[in-house]
C-alpha cells in the first residue's frame, strides 16, 4: 500500500497525544502548525492586524500551540479541530492586547516558513473573519489532499498523468477534453475518461480522511466536507 502524510489519520489523536510531551507529539504538532498556518495568518489579517503584526502573531500563536499553551482541557469530544483553533486564535489575540507588558511576539521564534504569506493576504474585515479563516481552512484540506495524491501518482511512475489531471481534479470545469488529453497523454479517450473516474474518486477518500481527522469522535464527515467545498468555491 503507498506511504500516506501521518496527519490524516492522527490529527486530534495527536493533539491530545502532545499533552504527554514527546518527540512524536512535538512533530505531529509541526505538522498541524504547517498545514493551517494560512488560515490563522488570514484570520488575523481580517481581524484587522497589520501584515507583519498578523505575521508575529501567527508565529507566537504557533510556539504556544505547540508548547501546549493552548491544550488545556482538550478533548476531541469537544468538536472540530477548525472551530478549535479559530476560538483560540481569537482568544491569544484578545489576549496579547491586554498584556502590554509581555514579552516581544514570536520570541524570536520561526515556527512555519510564511513564504507564501503575501498570497494568503486579505483587507481587514472582521465581520467575515470567521469565513476568511473557514475558506482558507478549507483550501489547507485540499491541498494536503491533493499532495498525497501527487505522492500516490509518483509512486506508480505516472506523475505526468497527475500533471495532466490535476487541475481539472481541483476545479472540474479547468478539466481539458478528453481527446486533448489522450493526445498529450498517448492514451485513448476512454482510458483517459477511465483514470479521471479513478483520480475523482482517490481525492474524494483523501478529502474524507482529512476532513474525518480533523472531527469530533463520530463526526458528520460528509456534512463538514461539504460545508468546506461550499466555502472554497466562494468568491470574494
Amino acid at each position: 500500500m503507498p506511504s500516506r502524510a501521518p496527519f490524516p489519520a492522527t490529527a486530534w489523536t495527536r493533539v491530545l497525544a502532545a499533552q504527554a510531551d514527546t518527540p512524536e507529539s512535538r512533530d505531529a504538532l509541526e505538522e498541524i502548525c504547517k498545514a493551517y498556518w494560512p488560515a490563522i495568518y488570514t484570520y488575523l489579517r481580517a481581524l484587522g492586524c497589520a501584515r507583519e503584526e498578523a505575521r508575529d502573531f501567527t508565529q507566537d500563536f504557533l510556539a504556544d500551540f505547540i508548547s501546549r499553551g493552548y491544550l488545556h482541557k482538550v478533548a476531541r469530544e469537544r468538536g472540530r479541530l477548525r472551530s478549535y483553533i479559530m476560538q483560540s486564535v481569537r482568544n491569544h489575540l484578545s489576549n496579547e492586547r491586554r498584556d502590554a507588558a509581555r514579552k516581544k511576539r514570536g520570541g524570536g521564534q520561526t515556527i512555519v516558513s510564511m513564504d507564501e504569506m503575501e498570497h494568503f493576504d486579505v483587507p481587514a474585515a472582521p465581520e467575515r473573519a470567521d469565513s476568511w479563516f473557514d475558506r482558507r481552512w478549507a483550501w489547507s484540506v485540499l491541498r494536503r489532499s491533493m499532495d498525497r495524491m501527487a505522492a500516490h501518482f509518483e509512486e506508480r511512475g505516472r506523475a505526468p498523468l497527475f500533471e495532466a489531471l490535476k487541475a481539472g481534479l481541483a476545479n472540474p470545469e479547468k478539466m481539458k477534453p478528453y481527446a486533448e488529453l489522450g493526445a498529450a497523454l498517448g492514451m485513448t479517450e476512454g482510458h483517459v475518461k477511465l483514470e479521471i473516474h479513478r483520480a475523482r474518486k482517490r481525492l474524494a477518500d483523501e478529502l474524507r480522511s482529512e476532513v474525518a481527522a480533523t472531527l469530533e469522535t463520530g463526526g458528520d464527515v460528509e456534512t463538514e466536507l461539504r460545508y468546506l467545498l461550499s466555502v472554497l468555491g466562494e468568491t470574494t
